[in-house]
């Protein structure tokens, strides 16, 4: 490489505490490249991210910016000189207008006299990026009118085109974490035609755990294992099950969704039953059973309504009609706490707003669903030693990196150790069903065989469980049952057993009715 880099980053380590995140990480970006980043949950991706764009200081090693040491005191230092970023988990304002927030901190360059914003110029500005992404949206609308994958779309839409139309920046380094985890596969191909327009101007530095994307937008790949840069790829000489090996140490499971554990449920008792399940706007007539051991999973566009169906069979958005029923009890209007007194469990997608509290231990929050019998005396009496006990069981059981006791702050784990942190809460209490609404968005390769085998685990110990994920090939591998959901109903429901699974191709034809 004879040009100067747009970025490097020479020698960076970063400890916290006795855990060593990072050691001795050297990697450029070329301009006007992509360079692509992978490795396990914990292998230190984000920590280099925030070292990059100045939310933490190395403890050794320096960044180069365009051939110049520099050194960033925050996030807007940062940003200013062209480095921006899409977080893992989303920073959005909820309750402002979405123009507010793709120029939030960029106040100042539309006040009139320096005290009056120009609110209608900021509108303006603001729907010239979304519309470049490709986002057919009101920028003066609130932010949270739109849904979860809307709003990454505009965190990403930001990242890229601000430094460059708000800025001035003439050759921006945009940091993307997992930007692909939510997206709808429009706004997919939204995201990779803004990463081929920004190579154009500047360069993309690219997390994710979707390997095949990473192979086919990078120019270069870097693997970090256990906070060491262990190999630098060329994308043209690897696939996935080289780069698997590189960041886990091992080949990828050939039963990567372990079919083989399938097991037939013909005969075996119903634990869920769904009737006539309705939620104006989302879903309708929604009615289906799982069985004892089964896995039945739910597919669908994101639009199609189905993780709304989840949180409706959980109780946790009551539906306006329809009942559900564990294990023959009687059937009845679905309430969060009465279905998990009665055994059932629910993993939200969005980990960080409505499955942990970041800010609170991992102890904490494993013990967040059981306060009220499992971890406290009929007395009201906290049982400080069984939450610790059981929080190490799980620290365990379940490989929780980065946790050497229970008392860390679930905000210093990566992404995929929250989510076993999310999985603990609810494994705890032993639940007979569970809903599971994507529960590997955001979880590294390695984390993910794991999951699958807990899933087929509990399945096989008599579970009856509910799988809403946009992962086609996770629908297909996991599943006993397929429904398909499209425009809140369920239109077509398919047999999945383990040697005659349907394809990617017939669920996407039934998902989109062509």
């Amino acid at each position: 490489m004879t040009e100067t880099p747009i970025l490097r980053g020479d020698d960076l380590s970063k400890s916290f505490g006795v855990s060593h995140v990072l050691k001795n990480v050297t990697l450029a970006v070329p301009r006007n490249s992509v360079v692509g980043v992978v490795g396990e949950n914990g292998a230190g991706k984000s920590t280099l991210f925030n070292l990059l764009s100045g939310i933490l200081q190395p403890d050794r090693g320096h960044i180069e910016l365009d051939g110049r040491t520099v050194r960033f005191g925050s996030y807007r230092e940062a940003m200013l000189l062209g480095i921006s970023r899409v977080f893992q988990e989303q920073a959005l304002i909820g309750n402002i207008a979405v123009y507010e927030n793709i120029l939030l901190s960029h106040e100042g360059r539309f006040a009139r006299f320096g005290q009056v914003l120009d609110r209608r110029h900021m509108a303006k500005v603001a729907q010239r990026i979304v519309d470049a992404f490709g986002l057919d949206i009101d920028v003066r609308r609130r932010t949270d009118d739109y849904d979860f994958s809307i709003r990454q779309s505009i965190e990403i839409a930001r990242a890229c085109l601000v430094p460059r139309e708000v800025l001035g920046v003439e050759s921006p380094v945009v940091l993307l974490d997992e930007p692909t985890s939510a997206l709808a596969k429009s706004e997919e191909e939204a995201l990779f035609r803004m990463i081929r327009n920004t190579r154009e101007h500047g360069s993309v530095l690219f997390v994710s755990h979707r390997l095949s994307e990473v192979l086919s937008v990078s120019d270069i790949i870097y693997v970090i294992k256990d906070g060491h840069i262990v190999a630098n790829v060329d994308p043209k000489q690897a696939d996935q099950n080289a780069l698997h090996r590189l960041m886990v140490g091992r080949e990828r499971d050939a039963d990567y969704y372990h079919e083989g554990e399938q097991i037939d449920v013909s005969g075996h008792p119903e634990l869920l039953e769904v009737r006539g399940l309705r939620f104006k706007g989302a879903y309708d007539g929604i009615t289906f059973n799982i069985r004892a051991g089964e896995v039945v999973g739910i597919g669908g566009l994101l639009d199609s309504g189905k993780s709304a169906l989840g949180k409706g069979v959980a109780g946790v958005i009551p539906p306006h009609a329809g009942t559900v029923a564990l294990d023959g009890s009687r059937p009845q209007r679905p309430q969060l706490r009465r279905l998990i007194a009665e055994g059932l469990a629910y993993v939200p997608a969005e980990r960080l707003r409505e499955g942990i509290i970041a800010s609170f231990s991992i102890a904490t929050n494993i013990s967040l669903a059981s306060g009220g019998d499992l971890f406290s005396t009929p007395y009201g009496v906290w049982r400080t030693a069984a939450e610790h006990d059981v929080s190490s069981k799980y620290i365990r059981d379940l490989e929780i990196r980065g946790a050497t006791l229970p008392e860390v702050p679930c905000a210093e784990l990566s992404g995929g150790n929250q989510q076993k942190v999310a999985l603990a809460k609810w494994l705890c209490r032993s639940p007979r069903v569970l809903v599971l609404d994507n529960p590997t968005r955001g979880v590294d390769a390695g984390a993910k065989e794991e999951i699958y085998q807990l899933i087929r685990d509990l399945a096989t110990d008599g579970a009856a469980i509910l799988l809403i994920t946009d992962e086609l090939l996770e629908l297909i591998g996991l599943s006993n049952r397929i429904a398909i959901m499209r425009h809140g109903r369920i239109i077509a429901a398919l047999a999945a057993p383990p040697n005659q699974k349907p394809t990617e191709h017939e669920l996407v034809g039934l998902m989109t009715g062509t």
